[in-house]
C-alpha cells in the first residue's frame, strides 16, 4: 500500500485548516453557471465522451498553495484566483452509460441537470469510475440522503478502498473524519454488492484500463479510454489549478496527502501526456477540461479541444 506521508500533508492542512466541510469553500469559488453551459461532446474511435460541468470555479491559490512562495502564485496568477472547475465525465459505451467520478454533489451541483439535458437519466447509469474518494468527487453519489445513481456499479481501486474502510486510517487521520465518514456512508448506500475493487492495471471494463496515479491520495487512479487508434486519459486529481502547475508542476496543493509521491505522478504524467500527444480529461481543469499538452519551457502549455 503507498504510505501517505503525514508530517507534509498535516503542514499544509494546518495552514488552511483543511477538512471535509472546506474542500469545496472558500479554496473554490463558485462561479455562475448558465444553462447549458459546461457540456461538451468528444467522440473517441467508436465511443461517445461528454464532459458534465458540475460546476464552475475559480481557485484561491494563496489557501490552495499555502507555503508556496507567493511571488512565485503571484507571477502565474496575479489576481490570486486561478480559472478551475469541478467536471464529471460521461461515457457512452455500447449498452453502458459509465460516469468518471460524481462530482461535489451539493444544492449548486449542475451535475443531474447537464446529464438530463442530454438525456440520461440518473437511474440509467451502469457504473460509476472512481478516480479517488475526496468529497468533491465522491459527493455527488448521493442525493437528499439516499443513492443518486440507483442501478449503477461503483468501481474502485483497491488501495484507495482499503484506505478509507480502515479504522487505522481514520486514527491517523482525525482531521479527515468528515471525509471518511462521507466515503464510509457512501459505500453504505450503495452496499457491498455494488461496490468492485480493482486493482491497477487492470481492465476495469473492455477498453479501459485502470493506472497508477498515488500520492493525491493513497490510491488515486487515472483511466485510460481506447477505442481503435483513438485514447482518452482521465486522470483526476494530477493538477489543480491549471494556471500554475502546467508552468510549475512541482508546486503541489495543500490537498496532496502524499507531496512526494503526488509531484513524482505529475511529473510522470504530464510527461507522458505531452510525449505521446495524448487527450487528457482534467477534473479541475478549466472548461473544456480536455485537450493537449505541449512542452513549454520549464513545464507544459494545455491546448484545450
Amino acid at each position: 500500500m503507498t504510505r501517505i506521508n503525514r508530517r507534509n500533508f498535516l503542514k499544509a492542512a494546518a495552514a488552511v485548516s483543511i477538512t471535509a466541510s472546506t474542500i469545496g469553500f472558500p479554496i473554490f469559488l463558485r462561479t455562475a453557471q448558465a444553462a447549458g453551459e459546461g457540456l461538451k461532446k468528444y467522440q473517441i474511435g467508436n465511443v461517445e465522451v461528454w464532459a458534465v460541468a458540475d460546476s464552475m470555479a475559480g481557485l484561491d491559490t494563496a489557501r490552495m498553495f499555502a507555503g508556496t512562495d507567493p511571488d512565485l502564485i503571484k507571477k502565474y496568477a496575479p489576481s490570486g484566483n486561478a480559472p478551475g472547475g469541478f467536471t464529471v465525465f460521461l461515457i457512452k459505451m455500447g449498452n453502458e452509460l459509465i460516469l468518471v467520478d460524481a462530482g461535489y454533489g451539493n444544492q449548486a451541483s449542475q451535475l443531474l441537470p447537464g446529464l438530463n439535458k442530454i438525456g440520461v437519466a440518473p437511474a440509467a447509469i451502469t457504473k460509476i469510475l472512481l478516480t479517488h474518494m475526496h468529497g468533491d468527487h465522491i459527493g455527488g453519489l448521493l442525493w437528499d440522503g439516499n443513492k443518486a445513481f440507483p442501478n449503477a456499479k461503483i468501481l474502485l481501486g483497491r488501495i484507495e478502498y482499503d484506505f478509507w474502510m480502515n479504522e487505522a486510517s481514520v486514527q491517523a487521520f482525525p482531521e479527515r473524519k468528515g471525509n471518511f465518514d462521507l466515503a464510509r456512508k457512501t459505500v453504505s448506500m450503495y452496499g457491498s454488492n455494488a461496490v468492485e475493487c480493482f486493482d491497477f492495471g487492470a481492465a476495469v471494463l473492455p477498453g479501459i484500463q485502470a493506472q497508477d496515479f498515488s500520492g493525491h491520495t493513497p490510491g488515486q487512479a487515472g483511466f485510460l479510454l481506447q477505442s481503435g487508434s483513438d485514447k482518452l486519459l482521465f486522470w483526476g486529481d494530477i493538477l489543480h489549478a491549471a494556471a500554475l502547475q502546467f508552468p510549475r508542476p512541482e508546486i503541489n496543493p495543500v490537498f496532496d496527502m502524499d507531496p512526494p509521491a503526488a509531484l513524482a505522478a505529475r511529473a510522470r504524467v504530464l510527461e507522458m501526456a505531452a510525449k505521446d500527444k495524448l487527450l487528457i480529461a482534467g477534473a479541475h481543469l478549466p472548461f473544456p477540461p480536455v485537450g493537449r499538452l505541449e512542452k513549454a519551457g520549464e513545464g507544459y502549455r494545455f491546448v484545450p479541444e
